[in-house]
């Protein structure tokens, strides 16, 4: 590198240096309500297919396997106790019907 490169780097560094952090992508954390209401939203689909499958096997298995029945209303009653706890957690942040945000 040259003598005149050098010096226009070395004279140009300090502004170099100023604007690396605006280069930086700027990360906004989600407030806690949002992050709260997408981790309901995850986790309620795995739940709604799990009470679709153990409904659609209680139903469709013979009368004569009742501890199998048993354990598909089990579930079914688990995955109702989870809704209940998903919806408890998201109930202080919930938005009032009709104020929605365009």
């Amino acid at each position: 590198m040259s003598a005149a490169a050098q010096a226009v780097l070395v004279e140009a560094l300090p502004r170099i240096v100023e604007a690396l952090p605006l280069l930086e992508p700027q990360v906004t954390p989600l407030p806690a309500e949002e992050t709260v209401r997408d981790l309901v939203h995850e986790l309620r689909q795995p739940l709604s297919s799990i009470e679709a499958i153990a409904y659609y096997l209680e139903m469709t298995l013979p009368a004569e396997q009742f501890l199998a029945r048993q354990y598909m209303r089990r579930i079914q009653m688990l995955v109702d106790e989870a809704s209940l706890v998903l919806n408890s957690a998201v109930s202080p942040i919930r938005k009032p019907c009709g104020s929605a945000t365009v």
